[in-house]
């Protein structure tokens, strides 16, 4: 009976011999046409959805299709990227007259902190001359990889080498696995604590010394606006069967922004080593205020 009422509106539309003729056709959806002239009228066919067409025309009229179109497809949401953030610093100082000095600093930092893993790089050195003498001669640097196996606790590896002529070291070579937990992690503060075995190879006083080790360490960081900030670490390096043979380093730095690029830094340096060459001190204390650049 459907396809005689489809047939009945088909050839009413084509020879206009029909009049007041309405046909309910299911297209997948619900239409109502409704043909109210004797002349020629418009054959429709109507899909994608509940639509109502009248045609009170008269004369010849044309073949219609009316499709409603689907919406379009939202864009796929952006694949998140995670970019090396880096600076360099550098800061320099001289007197000249009662005391000749220089004091030149330079340091470079990058990291990559993605959903699961960190990465960490770092470098810096010093030169200084007193009167004629070496007052600062060192060059540093490290790297770690930390891989969070949740928002709080994560491995690590660390490496770290070290060059100190004041201190009458050739090189310190120390590397490092071991555990990490955040216990404090916000937007505005972090405070992490880190531990575990390592080994330390160098070369003090021109004697070779190789020696198992234990790492401890602790970094904080707090933004105190947003222009400014404010960071410490610190890390204990004993060796593990001769516990007063062991190394201190820490660092307290505050920066704030000039431009988007630009911030002044000033950082408090100590290195202490309990054991150190014969004819030198147990610790190296710098203060330097410098510029640094952010890309």
């Amino acid at each position: 009976m459907k396809q005689v009422k489809q047939s009945a509106v088909l050839l009413a539309a084509l020879t206009g011999v029909y009049s007041g003729y309405a046909d309910n056709n299911t297209l997948g959806t619900t239409n109502s046409v409704a043909l109210t002239t004797s002349l020629t009228n418009t054959f429709l066919q109507i899909s994608q959805g509940t639509n109502t067409v009248l045609l009170p025309t008269t004369g010849t009229n044309v073949v219609v299709q009316i499709v409603q179109v689907p919406p379009p497809k939202p864009p796929p949401a952006p694949i998140p990227t995670y970019p090396w953030v880096s600076s360099i610093a550098a800061g320099f100082a001289f007197t000249r007259g009662n005391s000749d000095t220089t004091l030149f600093t330079a340091k470079f930092g990058t990291q990559k902190k993605k959903e699961t893993n960190e990465y960490i790089i770092g470098a810096d050195g010093a030169y200084g001359d007193n009167n004629g003498t070496e007052s600062q001669d060192t060059i540093h640097g490290m790297a770690q990889y930390n891989h969070l196996f949740s928002p709080t606790l994560y491995g690590f590896a660390n490496a770290d080498a070290l060059h100190d002529g004041i201190q009458d070291l050739k090189y310190r070579l120390s590397l490092s696995p071991g555990a990490g937990y955040y216990f404090v992690k916000t937007k505005v503060t972090t405070l992490a604590g880190e531990v575990g075995p390592g080994v330390v190879t160098e070369n003090r006083g021109n004697e070779d010394n190789t020696y198992a080790s234990l790492r401890l360490s602790e970094k904080f960081e707090r933004k105190l606006s947003p222009s400014a900030r404010l960071w410490q670490n610190a890390e204990l390096i004993p060796q593990i069967n001769q516990l007063n043979n062991y190394i201190l380093n820490a660092e307290v730095g505050v920066e704030t922004s000039l431009t988007k690029k630009v911030s002044l830094q000033v950082v408090f340096d100590e290195n202490y080593v309990n054991q150190p060459a014969a004819g030198r001190e147990k610790n190296d204390v710098k203060l330097v205020s410098g510029i640094a650049y952010k890309f």
